[in-house]
C-alpha cells in the first residue's frame, strides 16, 4: 500500500527520539530497530532567587544559562506579557505559510526561539541548532551525526514538554510544515518534518514536541494523516473499490497494518447453466509483514455495515483536530 512504499521517511531529528526510523527515505523493513518510547516528566521550575555571579564576576559583567556562566551582557528582561507566546489565533508563531517577498534565508531560525510556551525565556544553548547543521538536509548525514543530535530531541520530549491538547497544536503544526516544504531546497528536499532539514527538523521538536509524541503513539495513521494535511495525498487514498458482475460497486478502506484478502464470484453462463469462478485480491503492507493481522472479506455476501465496521481509518475526518484522538489513551 501507498502508506508503506513511500513512507516512514526519516522521522529523524524532527522526533529525534524516534530516531530508530533513520535518516533515509524509504520504507519500513521488518528488522528495523524498534521506536524509542519517551515518557514525558514534569519540568522542575527555576528558583526565584538569582543565582550569584562566579568570583571575579557580576551580573553587570555576564550572566547565566543554567549552569554555565556567559562573560557577556544579558539581552535586558521582559515582561512575562511580552514574554508568553501569543494564542494561536493571533499567530502560529512560524513563517508565514505563503510569503511573497521573503525568501526561506529571512526564516532560517537558529532555533533561539520556540513557540513552545516553556521556552518563553529563550531555548537553552544545548539544545538548539548547532550552526554548523543550520542549512544543512538531512540526506547524507553520518549516523554518528544523527545519533548525537537526537539526544537534544531526547531532552526537549523528556523535560520541555507542555503537553498541550492536540487540538491546539496540529494546525499550526500544518502550517508550519506546509512553509518547510513550500521554501526547501527542490533538490535536497526530504519527505519527512522539516522537509528533512536539520533546523527546521529541530524546530518542529521545539515547538511541537506533542507531535513528537503522537508519532510515538500512532505512527503510520499520523504520518498518512500529515501528508492528507499539507495537501499532498488525497483522503481516499486508502480507498479500494470493486466492480461485482452484477454492476454494483463496493469500497473498502484498508488500514496500514492490517493485511486484506478479497473476494468475489463471477457467474458465466454455459450451455449448461452457469459456471461460478472466484477471484482473489490481496492489499496490506507493502513491507510483508508475516505478522499482520489478515482481514477477510467476501464482497458478495457482506453488508454495507460489515464492511463500514471493517474497515480502516477515513482520513477525510481528522481525529486530531476534532478531539477524537488524545496524546495518552492509546500507549
Amino acid at each position: 500500500m501507498l502508506a508503506k512504499k513511500i513512507f516512514i521517511p526519516i522521522v529523524v531529528i524532527v522526533v529525534l527520539a524516534v530516531i530508530g526510523y533513520g535518516i533515509l527515505h524509504g520504507q519500513r523493513n521488518a528488522n528495523q530497530e524498534p521506536v524509542l518510547i519517551i515518557k514525558p516528566v514534569e519540568v522542575e521550575k527555576p528558583a526565584t532567587a538569582p543565582k550569584p555571579p562566579p568570583p571575579g564576576e557580576t551580573h553587570a559583567t555576564g550572566h547565566w544559562h543554567g549552569d554555565e556562566w556567559h562573560s557577556e551582557p544579558h539581552e535586558p528582561e521582559v515582561s512575562a506579557v511580552e514574554a508568553a507566546p501569543p494564542a494561536p489565533s493571533e499567530t502560529t508563531q512560524r513563517p508565514p505559510s505563503a510569503p511573497e517577498t521573503q525568501t526561506p534565508k529571512d526564516f532560517v531560525n537558529p532555533t533561539s526561539k520556540s513557540s513552545n510556551p516553556l521556552f518563553a525565556d529563550g531555548v537553552p544553548k544545548h539544545l538548539q541548532c548547532p550552526p554548523e547543521f543550520i542549512g544543512a538536509y538531512a540526506r547524507g548525514l553520518e549516523p554518528e551525526t544523527i545519533e548525537r543530535l537526537q539526544q537534544r530531541g531526547v531532552e526537549i520530549l523528556e523535560k520541555w514538554n507542555p503537553n498541550r491538547p492536540l487540538t491546539e497544536v496540529w494546525d499550526a503544526f500544518i502550517e508550519a510544515e506546509k512553509w518547510y516544504h513550500d521554501n526547501a531546497d527542490p533538490e535536497r528536499v526530504g519527505s519527512s518534518w522539516g522537509a528533512g532539514r536539520i533546523d527546521w527538523q529541530l524546530q518542529v521538536v521545539l515547538d511541537f514536541p506533542e507531535i513528537g509524541v503522537l508519532a510515538q503513539e500512532d505512527l503510520d495513521r499520523s504520518f498518512n494523516m500529515w501528508r492528507v494535511a499539507r495537501g499532498e495525498w488525497d483522503p481516499n487514498f486508502n480507498v479500494c473499490r470493486f466492480t461485482l458482475p452484477d454492476g454494483r460497486v463496493r469500497m473498502f478502506r484498508t488500514d496500514d497494518d492490517k493485511k486484506y484478502v478479497f473476494t468475489s464470484t463471477t457467474y458465466t453462463e454455459t450451455e449448461d447453466g452457469f459456471e461460478s469462478s472466484t477471484s482473489t485480491s490481496t492489499s496490506g503492507p507493502s513491507n510483508g509483514d508475516p505478522n499482520a493481522e489478515v482481514i477477510h472479506i467476501n464482497l458478495d455476501e457482506m453488508t454495507d455495515e460489515e464492511l463500514e465496521r471493517l474497515s480502516g481509518w477515513n482520513y477525510n475526518i481528522n481525529p486530531y483536530t476534532t478531539g477524537a484522538y488524545k496524546l495518552g489513551d492509546n500507549r
